[in-house]
């Protein structure tokens, strides 16, 4: 495999790219990539090594379904319009075009399920976050648009404090925010914080078969919190981060290094430090997608609708 794309792979796994988003945009870069550097003329060939380099970025940390689902898109597609391999530099062409086009469905799912919750959440003007997703903090800015009295509730989120970027974001957008300790995000939502939180607001990074979600860890708690305390938690995702053949049985969730937890930890100590945990579908709402509002049990037939080639893998 070529340098820069080994780079991009180390950048994904070291957490230097990192979001769905941006891990699937870099993944479909590097096979953009490939189709600029190589060298290959034979066109079998070149079509498996070309879709090998997917496969590997795709898959260079856990729990990535929305770059997964993308090389299963380009892969499907070609082959639907092509019997036979033609040049590689016709290859070449139509590769690159299937590249941008899925990225386009990713773009304009953004716009579209932002508009989606607008229409839903607009009523709420206390919300409630958990880590950072650029899609949730997307949605809340346009919720919050002529609201005087609009405030925000995000928790640090550790060990890498991807909150603070949520924070940052949300003070230059003019919204008002406080940010809170992981711990105490459960007694925040049931009404024991110095903000009377209304409504949950959660990323994910995969939707499951049984219509669960996974994402960071800690909103496990968050859902229960919420269920508990009779406030709606939504899940704010393109629906192609479902992984139809993913339950809670068989998902693997990854486990980051300890350093991260205690970076000088005393020796004998045993860390255990997973990055996500899955939200059983019982305890979410509904996901708020570029399909619509849907309930957790319809996910997975409503996607298969609009994206009948979800249900192949690569």
């Amino acid at each position: 495999m070529f340098k820069q794309i080994e780079e991009i792979y180390k950048g994904i796994q070291d957490l230097n790219i990192q979001g769905a988003t941006n891990v699937c945009i870099a993944t479909f870069e590097g096979m953009k990539m490939y189709l600029q550097l190589t060298t290959e003329t034979n066109s079998e060939k070149f079509f498996d090594e070309f879709i090998e380099v997917g496969e590997k970025l795709s898959r260079a940390r856990e729990n990535e379904p929305l770059a997964t689902n993308g090389v299963t898109f380009v892969k499907l597609s070609f082959k639907n319009q092509f019997h036979d391999l033609p040049e590689v530099s016709s290859m070449k062409r139509v590769l690159t075009e299937l590249c941008d086009d899925y990225l386009e469905i990713i773009n304009s799912s953004k716009y579209e399920l932002t508009n989606n919750g607008k229409n839903t959440l607009g009523i709420y003007n206390k919300i409630f976050t958990h880590c950072h997703s650029s899609t949730v903090v997307s949605l809340i800015k346009s919720i919050a648009q002529g609201k005087d009295s609009f405030e925000v509730v995000c928790t640090e989120t550790r060990p890498l404090f991807q909150g603070r970027t949520t924070a940052k974001n949300l003070l230059a957008a003019g919204i008002k925010t406080t940010m809170i300790a992981d711990s105490s995000a459960e007694s925040f939502i049931i009404g024991r914080g110095n903000v009377p939180v209304e409504a949950i607001l959660i990323g994910c990074d995969e939707i499951l078969g049984d219509g669960s979600a996974v994402n960071k860890i800690g909103s496990w708690g968050i859902g229960m919190a919420s269920y508990f305390a009779k406030k709606p938690l939504y899940v704010v995702t393109p629906s192609l981060k479902l992984d139809i053949q993913s339950t809670i049985a068989n998902n693997k969730i990854e486990v980051r290094e300890s350093k991260e937890l205690w970076p000088d930890a005393p020796q004998g100590l045993d860390i255990y430090n997973p990055a996500f945990e899955v939200i059983d579908r019982e305890l979410i709402t509904g996901y708020i997608t570029e399909l619509g509002i849907i309930e957790p049990k319809d996910i997975v037939d409503t996607v298969k609708s609009k994206y009948p080639w979800i249900v192949n893998k690569i």
